[in-house]
């Protein structure tokens, strides 16, 4: 209570008159006098320390409401949200979050999943900031529960700053971390860090090369493809590019008909090959008719496997990369490289175990045809 206010009180006592009916000190139960309450308010509120106190009361009430409504709104789109089996977090918005860096493992959003075949899935998450991802990079995602992770390379075509991520990633028995991904839900946080570079392949790095063989096995082909769109999107050279995809089945033939547009369309540059493991069972899947083919990813993927099958059928061998792939034995005029990157077991198969090192002599196919470790470059799994 202000000086001022407490001598204007003080009056009051000495002056019952102004507080009771009568003129004894009996305690009145009446409201005070208009007059006295005029006279108080007019003195208090010209004191500066009083106009300072209510304004700050007033700024207080506002910031309250405002919060107030903040969380009643975010509350109800959560709860909306979750209806609809969208967990994006409304309040995402307000609180500034660091962009995937390798130095610590960063949360992001999981948005979308779009099933590419029975068992893989295309995962797309919101980055924090739009950002780089370079070539022949990856990224590792971790498990949380249990502690476990492993690297994936993104989905991606560009050298310039994207807002999304997109791993390809499919589901084995035994993967923990592929299980925990098929098990997460759009608008979950997953941590991640990266991404890793594993192999240089900037612009000019890729210039170097005269040729450059590709050996992919189904997931991946994701470490390849940004080499085939960088070299292919470059005119300052016309560097030749081979590539032998493998899978089980069609179905697991990702990209395909990317990889066959391409192909047609630099005819010149770029060839492509296919090997499955096996030709599909077609006397235990009857061919559906046009229309359910048309409304079904699955019916789609069947009537793809009801044409003939162009390609090779069998593991990757010596006959399939004969006459493809950049020749064992070069002059010095030419640098060529071979790519492998998919399955542990297909790598071993075709060039033998990376190693301690990371890259032991080649063996296996690629070994027997005659590359040395320099011409070849195993992708980690």
């Amino acid at each position: 209570m202000l000086p001022f206010q407490r001598s204007i009180l003080a009056n009051c006592r000495r002056t019952p008159s102004l507080w009771t009916h009568s003129s004894t000190h009996t305690p009145c139960t009446s409201s005070p006098s208009p007059n006295l309450i005029r006279q108080y308010s007019s003195s208090t509120k010209g004191h500066p320390a009083y106009d300072s106190r209510q304004q700050a009361i007033r700024r207080t009430n506002r910031i309250m409401v405002g919060a107030a409504a903040a969380v009643g709104f975010g509350t109800y789109y959560l709860q909306s949200s979750q209806q609809q089996g969208n967990l994006i977090n409304p309040f995402s918005f307000l609180f500034g979050s660091s962009n995937l860096t390798n130095d610590r493992w960063t949360k992001l959003q999981l948005t979308k999943i779009t099933p590419v075949s029975d068992s893989t899935s295309i995962f797309e998450f919101r980055l924090n900031k739009p950002m780089t991802i370079p070539i022949c990079s990856a990224v590792y995602v971790k498990d949380d529960e249990i502690q476990a992770m492993r690297a994936y390379t993104p989905v991606h075509y560009s050298l310039r700053d994207q807002p999304v991520l997109q791993l390809l990633v499919k589901r084995y028995s035994e993967g923990q971390v592929s299980r925990f991904m098929h098990s997460a839900r759009v608008g979950q946080q997953i941590e991640m860090r990266g991404p890793v570079m594993i192999w240089p392949a900037s612009r000019p790095e890729l210039e170097a090369y005269d040729e450059i063989g590709m050996i992919a096995g189904g997931t991946g082909i994701t470490a390849v493809l940004p080499v085939i769109h960088s070299v292919l999107t470059n005119g300052a050279k016309k560097t030749k590019l081979s590539l032998l995809f493998a899978a089980q089945t069609p179905e697991e033939l990702y990209f395909k008909d990317e990889l066959d547009q391409l192909a047609g369309s630099h005819s010149d540059q770029f060839k492509v090959t296919y090997t499955i493991d096996r030709l599909p069972d077609l006397s235990k899947t009857p061919a559906p008719a046009p229309s359910q083919a048309a409304s079904s990813r699955k019916q789609q993927a069947v009537a793809k496997e009801v044409q003939p099958w162009k390609g090779h059928v069998g593991y990757v061998n010596q006959a399939m990369l004969e006459g493809m792939l950049p020749a064992a034995a070069k002059t010095n005029d030419t640098k060529s490289i071979i790519l492998v990157c998919g399955p542990e077991s297909m790598v071993k198969h075709v060039a033998g175990g990376r190693g301690v090192t990371g890259q032991d002599p080649v063996r296996g196919v690629l070994g027997a045809m005659g590359y040395k470790k320099e011409q070849v470059f195993r992708f980690p799994n």
